[in-house]
């Protein structure tokens, strides 16, 4: 049976998810590669919903959201519409406006998530788009495989009251929340370069989400968690499973571990559906990463995923190489609905000039990035991780 791919777009969706100041502008960057290589006409749109109070609560403290929109109540009088005539100004210098608002530490709205004007609106789209993805997979029927496509989220590291990381909302606890009124057991694997913490956190207690993430880690490495020994707390051990790696990976390695322990985990819990959040700072060149992957390693394990088949959510995360995100999810799109693409980026997409000076779509390795990694110690987390699927009866819920 053939699996229909759908992606979720609103021209509202993209001028939000282009205002955070740490990816600016990237999702626009993005959505005008897929459309520009004619992928759009090979997936279902899907037009999200907008999030309000209420559906962040069913996560977030209640006081965090009171936060949001406090900052909200202090910035500029919002202009903006929610509705796809909305046009998004590039030019607006939405970082000054807030100089007379008190930064609040305690709910991680400062540093490296300063609030702006219609950050409320921002966090609401965010959200709405994941849970919108989450809710057509429940709507499906019962033998329906399909597919869908949300590259504006992914913001793992949100706690329950505070944001971290550059992510505001857990767009992703929210949206597995939503699936667990329909699906029975959900495996969410995170290929970011940084650990999930957030979503770890939020699940850690329960069989019916198993947490999978591969992810860099080192001294110093935001955000510090996700060790080998992080497998889940109380009756719920094993339900977790983390596999770091140090800066440099290659791809034969990280491939090569991927598909085993993804094998030996869906063979364990058998999961009825996944989410799967695909940041593109895991590819060579990312300025906050330290991989040397391309887009066909990680596309590899993604067709691994494929092969499973259920329902599956696809979501974007952490990037900050603005061109190669867009060119690393642009071929994930691609490898999805299984269509190939030509090496030269389109003449006519509106955002040629940002792909110079080759004005390709492929990336290439970075030959004199040392690899840190030994065979030897990722063969023995690949073990560690397979043994405590025994040790710990991981089984379906």
């Amino acid at each position: 049976m053939s699996r229909k791919i759908k992606y979720v777009y609103s021209d509202y969706l993209i001028s939000q998810a282009d205002k955070n100041p740490a990816v600016k502008g990237r999702a626009s960057l993005t959505h005008n590669l897929i459309k520009s290589y004619g992928l759009l006409s090979h997936m279902e749109r899907i037009r999200p919903v907008v999030a309000n109070s209420s559906d962040l609560k069913g996560y977030h403290n209640a006081d965090y959201v009171k936060q949001l929109n406090q900052y909200e109540d202090l910035s500029k009088i919002d202009k903006e519409n929610v509705n796809d005539s909305f046009k998004y100004d590039p030019d607006d210098n939405e970082e000054d406006v807030l100089d007379d608002c008190l930064l609040s530490d305690s709910h991680g709205l400062c540093y490296d998530c300063p609030p702006w004007p219609g950050v409320k609106n921002y966090v609401y789209a965010i959200a709405g788009a994941t849970m919108t993805a989450c809710q057509e997979l429940c709507k499906s029927s019962g033998s329906n495989k399909d597919i869908i496509l949300n590259w504006c989220g992914g913001w793992h590291h949100a706690q329950k009251g505070k944001a971290a990381g550059f992510c505001y909302v857990n767009d992703i606890v929210l949206g597995i929340l939503v699936l667990t009124t329909k699906f029975r057991r959900i495996l969410y694997v995170d290929l970011d370069n940084h650990h999930g913490d957030g979503v770890e956190e939020a699940f850690a207690t329960t069989r019916r989400v198993f947490c999978l993430s591969f992810h860099q880690m080192e001294c110093g490495y935001y955000p510090g968690t996700g060790s080998l020994n992080d497998m889940g707390r109380e009756n719920c051990l094993g339900y977790t499973a983390n596999f770091p790696y140090k800066r440099g990976i290659t791809g034969d390695k990280y491939r090569k571990y991927f598909k085993r322990i993804f094998s030996a985990v869906c063979q364990a819990f058998k999961p009825s559906v996944c989410v799967i959040q695909c940041g593109a700072d895991v590819i060579v060149g990312d300025p906050l990463g330290g991989s040397n992957l391309i887009p066909e390693d990680l596309i590899e394990c993604i067709r691994a995923i494929l092969n499973y088949p259920v329902p599956c959510v696809f979501l974007g995360g952490g990037g900050y190489n603005m061109a190669n995100s867009s060119r690393y999810w642009c071929q994930l799109t691609a490898a999805i609905c299984q269509e190939t693409l030509e090496d030269d980026i389109p003449a006519d997409n509106e955002n040629f000039l940002k792909y110079g000076p080759d004005y390709c779509l492929n990336i290439k390795r970075m030959p004199t990035l040392r690899d840190e990694n030994k065979d030897e110690d990722l063969e023995e987390q690949a073990e560690w991780i397979e043994g405590n699927l025994k040790l710990y009866k991981v089984y379906p819920v």
